[in-house]
Formats: C-alpha cells, structure tokens, sequence
C-alpha cells in the first residue's frame, strides 16, 4: 500500500513540472503586477483597480480590489480563466470605491416592497450614496483623466497611488 502512494504521489509532483498549462489558447505570458493604495500613510481596502492597457485586447480583463493592507494583486482574465498577473504593457490604472451607504430597511422589509416602493427606495439610496464624499478623486475613476500609468516588464511590477495627492 505505502509504495502505491509513493508511486501516486511520484506521478502528480512530475505531472505539476511537466510545463502542462490549463491556460485556454490564446491566454497571454503574464508576470506579477501589483497595485497598493493609500490615503497619506493610512491603507485603503476594498478599491476596484483596473487596468486599461494603451493598446486595446479584446476579450481580456486586468482587474483587482485591493485588500484590508491597501494591496492589489491584478489578475488577468480570459473567458472564464483568470490568473494573478498581466502581460507586458503600458496601462492606465483606474480606481473606483463607491462610499457605503447603509440600508433604512431590513432585508425582510425590502422583500415584502411591490416593484414602484422597491424602485422609489433604490432611488432614494442612489441618491444618499451620491451625496456622499468620493473616497477616490473623480478624475481617477475614468480611462479618458486618469493620470496613472504603469508599465509592466520583465518580473514583478508595481505602483503605489496616494490619493492625497490627487484632490
């Protein structure tokens, strides 16, 4: 019995260095790329991070959120195929954090709403949420003002944005 384990195990380890790739065709070499945002010193989580690159691809998404250290790993996304990292390339970064507007109803009260009351209330939450401060700079949030650029080459790749400095 110990010596077909052995043979099972010798089998998977040589099958995961065999260069054998479940990447769909046409899915691209990508390398690390990382994203860290930041309000002065203090780390922002849960910010949308895409990356449009200058060339446009079709088909292909460079997307992230940035986790509770103000960190994003993007990854690459094919059809239903997604992998950390992005192909070499120069891309606009673009950062998109909606501010949390807490619900005046329960969940419960919501369900028993008939479609108009369902529409007024999701009505008057838009409108709460857009009275709000914008945690990320207007001009961040869009491909055509974005100032950020980054290019990614060779090994890991990354960029830290201050958001103080884009008020």
């Amino acid at each position: 019995m110990p010596e077909r384990f052995f043979v099972l195990l010798t089998c998977l380890l040589s099958l995961s260095f065999c260069g054998c790739s479940d990447s769909p065709k046409g899915f691209p070499k990508v390398v690390p790329c990382q994203i860290i945002v930041l309000r002065g010193t203090t780390p922002v989580a849960d910010v949308e991070v895409s990356l449009k690159p200058v060339t446009p691809v079709d088909s292909i998404v460079f997307f992230g959120k940035t986790d509770s250290t103000g960190v994003c790993q993007v990854r690459t996304t094919y059809a239903s195929y997604s992998k950390p990292g992005v192909p070499e390339g120069t891309y606009k970064v673009i950062l998109v954090k909606e501010p949390f507007v807490e619900h005046t109803k329960t969940e419960e009260e919501r369900h028993a709403m008939t479609q108009p009351q369902l529409n007024e209330y999701t009505k008057q939450m838009k409108n709460r949420q857009a009275a709000l401060p914008k945690m990320i700079p207007p001009k961040l949030t869009k491909t055509d003002t974005t100032p950020l650029k980054i290019d990614v080459a060779g090994k890991q790749t990354g960029l830290s944005v201050n958001l103080e400095e884009y008020k």
